[in-house]
């Protein structure tokens, strides 16, 4: 990577994305960039099904059963949400 950027932002949450948003509008240039295949930190997002499986290393995949994997959108609340229950 042989190019200057202004500010790097690390991580996807919503801090990181309305910071790196600013900075952008703001004329900086901006690398934002995470770890992880997915945006959204602790309050993720993922799609298609197939990632879900991939992320918590469950063997196999989804069931063909289960359609398209493209159809599912899994959301993974936030730790501080004060609507947070054990998901069975």
């Amino acid at each position: 990577m042989d190019e200057e950027y202004d500010v790097i932002v690390l991580g996807t949450g919503l801090t990181e994305c309305i910071l790196s948003g600013i900075m952008s509008v703001n004329g900086k240039k901006v690398l934002h960039m995470d770890r992880n295949p997915y945006y959204g930190g602790e309050s993720s997002s993922i799609t298609p099904l197939e990632e879900l499986y991939k992320r918590f290393e469950l063997p196999d995949g989804p069931p063909e059963s289960m359609g398209r994997g493209r159809d599912w959108n899994c959301l993974f609340p936030s730790p501080y949400s004060p609507y947070m229950a054990t998901i069975v």
